[in-house]
């Protein structure tokens, strides 16, 4: 009998190790994603203010030349911004909030505009 307690606190030992192993595992792998995460967001968070700066600098050099803005450059550049959008939905929902405050602000051009606007009809 103390042998079989002996082995059965070395296998709870054991156990207990394991345990806080893969707990530590779990933790690193869960910083891992989260940093993905944030990366992504980043990622895209650029990739939709570059579609915004491109635009907003072709309609004000446009404006400035006096030619027309809504050339067929720019509207499928900016039919472009509107399918990523739609494709990435998922990650445009998940930062709504930070789109809205950080890069579709009531400063942006209203023809850029409204592509971000037309996109939250379509997701509500």
């Amino acid at each position: 009998r103390v042998r079989e307690a002996v082995v059965s606190t070395q296998s709870t030992g054991k156990r207990k190790a394991l345990a806080q192993a893969a707990e530590e595992e779990v933790g690193h792998y869960v910083k891992l994603l989260e940093d993905a995460e944030l990366s992504q967001k980043e990622v895209f968070l650029i990739v939709v203010q570059r579609f915004i700066m491109i635009l907003t600098d072709h309609i004000v050099r446009s404006e400035q030349e006096s030619r027309y803005t809504q050339t067929l450059w720019f509207r499928c550049t900016r039919d472009r911004l509107r399918q990523t959008l739609v494709k990435h939905r998922r990650e445009v929902k998940r930062y709504m909030v930070t789109l809205q405050t950080l890069l579709f602000t009531p400063e942006v051009e209203p023809k850029i505009l409204e592509c971000f606007t037309q996109f939250k009809g379509y997701i509500a």
